[in-house]
């Protein structure tokens, strides 16, 4: 496993490396004319953005999995960290015209965890959720008490979905290169990864459910927070 993610990482550093250096020797040897410059030097950019999204992701999974991140967990309203994280998406819902619905037993749901590490991953979910949605499908943000003293989160939407086959893996490092999510041009393949590992650190647990072609959801548990704590 270690060898398939030092292959994977490697073979994700160097694509973007080999675009940025040939755009790169275009415009310095002329190979590029001027008047096309501007239109690589943004791909370069772009490349280079990519880089930097990669290179923080394998930063985070060092410092989860040496324990050198430590999570502050105390209760937090997660219905308000949800509400907010759905208004900085505005204008992705309005590009694609989504039909967006958030659905709550109540405004105030206290649960138990790192804020800051929770809120990454209810933008990397709704955010994968946004990417992979239908044009005009439906997108549902739920929020649930669910037994055992837990809070639930999930996120629905109509779109490309994953194939029954390859649900086990999603949460695999590097899963982007999968062919269910060949749609992906930007991701680095690693959120999700980091997703699990944040949860499971939580005591909670984080699940996929899918039909290919029409629907997803991913769905994790909190423990419930008390309000006067």
């Amino acid at each position: 496993m270690q060898k398939q993610f030092l292959s994977n990482a490697s073979h994700d550093l160097r694509t973007p490396m080999t675009t940025i250096a040939g755009f790169i020797d275009g415009i310095l040897d002329g190979a590029i004319p001027k008047d096309r410059q501007e239109h690589y030097l943004n791909i370069i950019k772009s490349e280079v953005q990519r880089l930097s999204r990669l290179v923080s992701s394998l930063l985070d999974i060092s410092r989860l999995q040496s324990g050198e991140r430590k999570f502050d967990k105390k209760p937090f309203n997660i219905c308000e960290l949800a509400r907010q994280t759905i208004i900085s998406f505005e204008n992705q819902f309005n590009e694609k015209q989504l039909d967006v619905e958030f659905d709550v037993e109540q405004y105030d749901m206290m649960a138990i965890g790192d804020k800051d590490a929770i809120n990454q991953v209810v933008y990397n979910l709704c955010h994968n959720a946004i990417k992979f949605s239908y044009e005009k499908g439906k997108y549902i943000v739920r929020i649930r008490y669910c037994e055992n003293s837990k809070i639930r989160f999930s996120v629905y939407n109509e779109g490309i979905g994953i194939a029954q086959e390859e649900q086990p893996y999603v949460f695999d490092r590097f899963y982007k290169s999968d062919k269910s999510r060949g749609l992906d041009k930007t991701g680095v393949g690693l959120g999700l990864f980091i997703s699990k590992t944040i949860v499971e650190a939580h005591d909670g647990e984080i699940k996929v459910e899918s039909k290919y072609k029409e629907w997803c959801e991913f769905s994790f548990t909190l423990t419930k927070g008390d309000k006067t704590w």
